[in-house]
């Protein structure tokens, strides 16, 4: 649903007019629905590399019904940098959101189980091509950010701007003199 910046689209094709022909002849086409996957009585909610950052994908997954979260990823792009465990730690970010384990499966990247709380509880080192065995619980309720999602941060953010609006505001004027 969501396509990666200069690895399957490319932004602002004016600005990038020496790239922006490069993905021409890439004919992706994104998703436009949140669909889960059924299996055994269990709801499952799937989502690809990139489209981890949005917290409110994962988060409409858990309000349909996911109990369990499914993170691919092709995380070879990323070399032998600092990148793949960070992508890792923006998964655990959406399992806390969410409360929900995720399972987590990539090709040279990190493959891990995270827990509820953002803790991976099993891991294959990078680079080796395997499987792993993970034990995970399925969940069905609802956290505060699942309900509201950023409504919190949305009201912190107005809050802070008309605090600094009135400090700002209240520096401007002068002071009364003082009386002896």
């Amino acid at each position: 649903m969501h396509f990666v910046p200069f690895g399957e689209y490319t932004p602002y094709k004016p600005l990038f007019f020496f790239v922006g022909h490069l993905l021409d002849d890439l004919n992706f086409i994104p998703g436009t629905t949140h669909r889960l996957l059924r299996s055994a009585d269990h709801r499952y909610g799937a989502f690809i590399c990139y489209e981890s950052i949005f917290g409110s994908d994962m988060r409409h997954f858990a309000l349909d019904g996911a109990e369990v979260l499914v993170n691919i990823s092709d995380d070879g792009w990323y070399g032998d940098t600092s990148a793949p465990w960070e992508h890792l730690d923006m998964v655990r970010m959406r399992a806390i959101e969410n409360d929900r384990w995720i399972l987590r499966a990539t090709n040279t990247g990190v493959t891990a189980a995270v827990d509820p709380y953002g803790r991976v509880t099993a891991m294959l080192p990078r680079h080796i091509r395997s499987s792993i065995d993970v034990r995970f619980a399925y969940r069905d309720g609802l956290t505060f950010y699942t309900r509201h999602g950023d409504w919190f941060a949305w009201m912190c953010a107005v809050v802070t701007i008309v605090l600094l609006l009135v400090a700002a505001n209240s520096r401007r004027r002068p002071l009364p003199n003082a009386v002896d």
